[in-house]
């Protein structure tokens, strides 16, 4: 039976808060809609802001309102989704959604793919639940050869079942903030609207505040810019929000950082930066990086094998090969006191991310991997 040219597919994720892995599913969900595929994007939990803005650009969302990891019942909730809306496949990202959909293919009999965003290094239980689990789903989709590797090594996945995706990030920021003009009139405009001076280097920040993503360190080693015009700027919020507000009331930091909440649109901040610092312990392929690049962007980062796959040191940015904040002091110190090296290294990065801003590159790959996942037995990757 041939698999068809339209196809019915259902995105599920863990939830629809602000983040880079929701916000990556919601930009796969517009690009397979521009294909010509029939989209739903099922959260697991409850509504959030990205539900909203799928809505209002008229892709069918549904949630499951799970109370929290342990309700069962969602899975129930999820299964009557899956009826009503009949997809011919299922694409579930996160663990919590990988495990629902796929007990909810085996009780629908829809084909399911999964997906991992990144290294997972605190919860260790992912891992065991995805080895118990991964035979009842027909591919794994991944944004990195790092976290390809990690699924086989952690999950006992066959390679020969895990596909790479690769880079995916939204080329609109990148698109508004290359222009020069534009880029100049933004610049004005942001700093202006921050109370931030010309003659200030500017630190970005931005993602969800979690344990894992370690913003006290982004907080330290802007205090090592004291004696230098500095602004750091955080661009989030998160469950961790209470630990970062506390770092900063015992920061000296604290008069030169600005907490900024989720930012709609990043256009205006990647302009008004001088740098983007990612402290993260782990990652998948951070949106962050990718989009900070492609706005030409200098990146100061964990020096961690996702971010060596898209950032080369010394030639996109410059890694941070330890854990502590005075890594990451140094390297913003000498991309404060160097503009040339921040020019070199923000014209690299833009050059280089040019290659990955194909919005519908993604879904292409995504679209060939259902496809796969779809074809009889003797096909499926």
């Amino acid at each position: 039976m041939s698999v068809p040219a339209s196809l019915r597919i259902a995105l599920v994720v863990t939830d629809l808060a602000p983040g880079g892995t929701p916000l990556r599913i919601a930009r796969l969900a517009r690009g397979l809609r521009r294909l010509g595929q029939r989209v739903a994007v099922i959260g697991m939990g409850a509504r959030g802001p990205v539900a909203d803005s799928l809505r209002d650009q008229g892709i069918p969302v549904f949630t499951a309102d799970a109370r929290n990891p342990r309700d069962f019942c969602a899975v129930l909730r999820l299964c009557a989704i899956v009826r009503a809306f009949r997809p011919q496949i299922v694409h579930a990202t996160l663990t919590h959604a990988n495990l629902a959909a796929r007990a909810a293919g085996v009780l629908c009999g829809v084909p399911v793919v999964t997906a991992t965003a990144t290294i997972e290094v605190e919860r260790r239980w992912h891992a065991w639940a995805e080895r118990l689990t991964r035979q009842l789903d027909r591919a794994h989709l991944v944004n990195s050869a790092a976290v390809a590797a990690h699924t086989a090594r952690a999950f006992g996945r066959s390679p020969r079942r895990v596909l790479n995706l690769g880079p995916a990030p939204s080329g609109e920021a990148a698109a508004r903030v290359g222009d020069p003009v534009e880029r100049a009139r933004l610049r004005r405009e942001a700093r202006a609207s921050l109370d931030i001076s010309d003659h200030e280097f500017v630190v970005l920040w931005t993602g969800r505040f979690d344990p894992v993503k370690r913003v006290e360190l982004a907080i330290r080693a802007v205090e090592s810019l004291s004696d230098r015009p500095s602004r750091l700027l955080l661009a989030g919020d998160g469950a961790s929000r209470p630990d970062v507000e506390r770092e900063l009331r015992l920061s000296s930091a604290a008069a030169r950082t600005q907490l900024l909440g989720w930012q709609p649109d990043l256009a205006p901040l990647y302009a008004a930066a001088d740098a983007l610092l990612l402290t993260s312990r782990t990652e998948g392929m951070p949106n962050a990086v990718l989009e900070a690049m492609a706005a030409g962007l200098p990146i100061v980062a964990t020096d961690i094998p996702p971010i060596r796959e898209v950032c080369r040191d010394g030639l996109e940015g410059l890694l941070v090969p330890d854990e502590r904040s005075g890594g990451f002091a140094a390297a913003l110190r000498r991309l404060c006191d160097e503009p040339d090296l921040r020019r070199r290294l923000g014209n690299s990065g833009a050059a280089r991310a040019a290659a990955w801003l194909d919005p519908l590159h993604a879904a292409r790959m995504a679209l060939a991997a259902y496809r796969a996942a779809l074809a009889p037995p003797a096909e499926v990757i």
